[in-house]
């Protein structure tokens, strides 16, 4: 089973990286993404939605998403052919000049010329706008095949013995959610602590909830919780706070409550003056954080 699945991990990557069928152009700035509209859109409802529609991008077989993040589009890429996103990946598809690209035409993600494509219609409010709904453990179709990776043996919380938060008890583990499925992680099986990459985390969250990919929403949901736990003192702390609060719709409780969870295990960091000032800048942030003092609900 071992064999079979490095099998199946090394054709996906492979796809990714020679552009092999491929049958789909997504572009982002300066690059552009040979994908497979089999692998894409059977794992996002708003690229089937874009492919399957009468749609501009149905006809063109061309997606433009230049309007979001650069890194945040690659790592979304990258899990759709590593069933992982990794903030530095061991293996790279390969970029290519357009004076390259006469020797090597194949290349799946290569430089653009400066004529822009036209702008793709935007996600609708179907997946972005609207409330998320809480999901149990969701499936990807092609992570059942490779169960037989080892998985992060990894605290997601502290112990329970250091919340207290304003002298109020938690009522719940904020970070035992059914946000988090089984989610296996071939790519990277032992996390990366020398880096705390929450901003990135974060970043992907958002794409994931905004073209509607479940499970990588729920594995951005887990890193940036795990990384949470271990890099609370992290000088990105607060700017990653305020990519939570900006990025995320009010009813979506996934990576802000891993936030209030944070001020609950570790106090101390409301008393860093980069901290405060976030605080300070975000109502809804102070809002909660007056609730979780006061025992009310959020």
């Amino acid at each position: 089973m071992e064999s079979a699945s490095f099998e199946l991990m090394t054709a996906l990557r492979t796809l990714l990286e020679i552009g092999k069928y491929s049958d789909l152009t997504i572009v982002c700035g300066q690059k552009e993404y040979q994908v497979h509209r089999a692998i894409i859109c059977s794992r996002s409802g708003f690229f089937d939605g874009a492919c399957s529609n009468p749609f501009r991008e149905a006809e063109t077989g061309i997606i433009d998403l230049s309007e979001d993040d650069p890194e945040a589009v690659d790592l979304m890429i990258n899990y759709f052919y590593h069933l992982d996103y990794l903030p530095a990946p061991r293996t790279r598809s390969r970029v290519t000049s357009r004076a390259s690209r006469i020797s090597a035409p194949s290349s799946p993600i290569r430089e653009r010329p400066m004529s822009p494509l036209s702008p793709m219609a935007s996600p609708t409010s179907s997946t972005f706008g609207k409330a998320p709904q809480r999901f149990a453990l969701v499936e990807d179709p092609l992570l059942a095949t490779a169960a037989s990776y080892p998985k992060p043996q990894c605290p997601l919380s502290p112990p329970e013995s250091v919340f207290n938060f304003m002298g109020k008890a938690p009522k719940e583990d904020y970070f035992e959610q059914d946000y988090e499925p089984e989610i296996v992680e071939p790519a990277d099986p032992e996390p990366d602590f020398s880096q705390a990459r929450l901003i990135t985390h974060a970043r992907v969250y958002a794409l994931a909830e905004k073209y509607d990919i479940r499970a990588l929403k729920a594995l951005a949901h887990r890193k940036f919780a795990i990384q949470s736990a271990y890099h609370w003192s992290s000088p990105e702390l607060p700017a990653a706070i305020q990519e939570v609060y900006e990025g995320t719709v009010d009813t979506d409780r996934g990576l802000r409550d891993v936030v209030i969870s944070t001020f609950r295990a570790y106090p101390e960091i409301a008393q860093r003056k980069d901290v405060a000032d976030v605080i300070k800048q975000n109502a809804t942030l102070a809002y909660e954080l007056f609730c979780v003092g006061w025992g009310l609900p959020i």
